[in-house]
């Protein structure tokens, strides 16, 4: 008999933010949150899967950009720590593989994260890549 997936993936912006704002401060991604912070992020996103338990809760969250074309640019991968190393990543990084067949996928893993993505078959490029970032000024 075949195991029952404690699991389920989902390809939908069905995401509060309220619960999207617990599932990062569970990672360690920071807290206090404004909730229209969160809804302007979640709405940014083109693509947005997620994973849930049987009762509903969320356990993972994947969002990526792409063109469809030249590449796809995952923005967040966070699993919940109580359910990290049972397939939960992995299943999400495959639901953005599969909706951008044929494309380039690029992450930018912080940490320890580079160990996850090389597992799933990524690659650092032959030609060094470098991570530049600028907040902008905020209006006063």
């Amino acid at each position: 008999m075949p195991a029952i997936p404690r699991f389920s993936i989902h390809s939908d912006k069905h995401v509060g933010p309220g619960e999207f704002a617990d599932l990062m401060r569970a990672v360690g991604w920071g807290e206090g949150y404004a909730p229209d912070t969160v809804a302007r992020s979640l709405a940014a996103y083109p693509f947005i899967a997620h994973a849930r338990s049987a009762s509903g809760q969320l356990l993972g969250y994947v969002s990526a950009f792409s063109d469809r074309a030249f590449s796809t640019m995952l923005g967040e991968l966070v699993v919940d720590p109580g359910h990290a190393r049972r397939g939960i990543g992995r299943a999400l990084l495959a639901t953005v593989e599969a909706e951008f067949p044929g494309v380039p996928v690029y992450v930018k893993p912080l940490g320890e994260a580079h160990h996850f993505f090389r597992a799933c078959g990524y690659k650092t490029p032959c030609a060094p890549m470098q991570v530049l970032f600028k907040r902008n000024a905020t209006p006063a």
